[in-house]
């Protein structure tokens, strides 16, 4: 049910955008098991000037990286489609069934990592036309 990683670096509107996103995955398969895109957006506290983080404090985000997508798709309600940075954020896109239980979700990652800084939002999305529109518009292995 899950792609390949990829990563790519693009430059948008003059800043560098940073993707990690799985490719190949089977949208019109998985669109009825995930209906709803979840938005969690990341402000990162140590940024370079272009808007990417510091590589030490970059390092220091992995266990909060991983463990918030293994959260999700661990729970085999979710999965994650995109991560992008760019301009002094981090922002992850979920596609989760009506099931995944986003508050449960949301109290155990900020117990857990207090001193993040997240926001989280919720949409109807059971096309997936946020990541089609986004995989045609950047190119993603199919």
């Amino acid at each position: 049910m899950r792609g390949q990683w990829y990563t790519g670096e693009l430059e948008y509107e003059g800043f560098p955008l940073i993707l990690r996103f799985q490719g190949q995955l089977d949208f019109d398969a998985l669109q009825i098991l995930y209906p709803k895109l979840v938005v969690i957006t990341h402000t990162l506290e140590t940024v370079k000037p272009n808007g990417l983080p510091e590589p030490d404090y970059n390092s220091s985000l992995l266990d909060f990286d991983q463990e918030l997508i293994a959260t999700v798709q661990e729970s085999g309600f979710g999965l994650v489609v995109l991560v992008e940075t760019f301009g002094g954020r981090r922002i992850y896109y979920f596609y989760v069934s009506p099931e995944f239980q986003i508050e449960q979700c949301k109290h155990d990652i900020s117990v857990k990592y207090p001193q993040q800084q997240l926001e989280w939002s919720i949409h109807d999305d059971k096309d997936w036309n946020f990541i089609r529109e986004y995989a045609d518009k950047y190119n993603f292995p199919m």
